[in-house]
């Protein structure tokens, strides 16, 4: 199964998280990598969303509204 590097971009702040799967979208994976009081919001709304990056290869972002601020999740298959 590929390798996944989640991003997830908050207030300025990046938090990184991996994980093997058989596809980027459809699992919160990304979401373990939050502060708690993040997670918990963020986890209201983690699967899918994903959409690709243009011009990019195996790239793909979804963006969410929390508080106010937008949380950009980029996913991206860093082996295969």
């Amino acid at each position: 199964m590929p390798l996944y590097t989640y991003v997830a971009i908050y207030e300025g702040t990046s938090y990184v998280a991996q994980q093997r799967r058989g596809n980027y979208q459809g699992f919160g994976d990304w979401v373990q990598a939050l502060p708690a009081a993040l997670k918990k919001k963020a986890a209201q709304n983690m699967y899918g969303g994903f959409e690709p990056i243009p011009n990019r290869k195996n790239v793909w972002q979804r963006t969410q509204t929390i508080d106010g601020s937008e949380l950009v999740v980029i996913a991206i298959q860093t082996d295969s």
